[in-house]
């Protein structure tokens, strides 16, 4: 995501994570719970997801791990390149749901 789309979220937005706990890099659903405003850098971010097992439910992603809900196909983004080519499939096939 664009350090400026980055600094507009807010919380109640809807965003994909590629999930950090997950190898796969697997994308999860989930909502902006928590932005602390940073002057000068990327705002830090808290994105809510359901909960898996003994994983917490908050997760503090990179920006560049994070795409909007509704995701823009144009966007590159290595992660979700690198799952589809070992999927076979377009970027769709990539978004998990939630549990």
């Amino acid at each position: 995501m664009m350090r400026l789309e980055w600094n507009a979220l807010r919380v109640g937005d809807k965003v994909l994570v590629h999930d950090p706990r997950d190898s796969a890099m697997q994308l999860l659903p989930g909502v902006v719970a928590m932005v602390q405003t940073m002057q000068g850098s990327s705002n830090d971010i808290g994105v809510t997801v359901a909960a898996r097992r003994d994983r917490p439910s908050v997760l503090r992603p990179s920006r560049l791990a994070v795409h909007a809900d509704l995701q823009d196909t144009a966007e590159e983004c290595w992660r979700c390149d690198a799952i589809a080519a070992l999927v076979g499939r377009g970027h769709d096939a990539v978004l998990t749901s939630a549990p």
